[in-house]
């Protein structure tokens, strides 16, 4: 299985998390997987899994490709979960998302369906951080504890690297 990387990239007062989404429904037209995880990603960052339940709950649920302003699907369901790094034991929280993507979207769907767009990235508003000093990588991070939820888009280069596509379900 290949591991596909996540990553986040913060601008100012404005967040992009980039992240791999893990199920695909073709007659259904749904998409699912982990909208983001609260493991240090590649840009050095940890987004807790309780700041993202906040930044869904207030959130309107559009869904985007690459992060343009094209609307091609809404958020069907949300959950907390928790995804565990085989390799290492350890366990990561975040937020595992359902997606409807629009029949007037069929080139963002069949991007999906033939694993162009293989991941989910958030883009938002920063809210509230701190610094965090890591022994292990002995480097300070950020932590990221809230932030406004703009919107949500499949993407081709998703960034959280636990956060994989493992499963494209094409019928019930």
């Amino acid at each position: 299985m290949e591991i596909i990387k996540a990553s986040l990239t913060l601008d100012g007062s404005s967040i992009t998390l980039d992240v791999p989404f893990v199920k695909v429904d073709e007659e259904k037209r749904l998409v699912s997987g982990f909208a983001t995880l609260d493991n240090l990603d590649s840009q050095g960052d940890i987004v807790t899994q309780e700041a993202s339940m906040k930044a869904f709950k207030n959130f309107r649920g559009n869904i985007r490709e690459m992060h343009q302003p094209k609307a091609v699907g809404k958020i069907v369901d949300y959950r907390s979960d928790h995804y565990i790094d085989k390799a290492s034991g350890e366990v990561y929280n975040g937020i595992y998302v359902s997606a409807y993507i629009s029949k007037g979207a069929s080139d963002t769907w069949e991007k999906v369906l033939d694993g162009t767009l293989s991941g989910f990235s958030i883009g938002g508003e920063l809210k509230k951080s701190e610094p965090l000093f890591s022994e292990k990588a002995d480097s300070i991070h950020r932590k990221i504890s809230e932030y406004d939820l703009v919107e949500l888009s499949l993407v081709d280069n998703p960034a959280n690297k636990f956060a994989n596509v493992l499963v494209i379900q094409k019928s019930d």
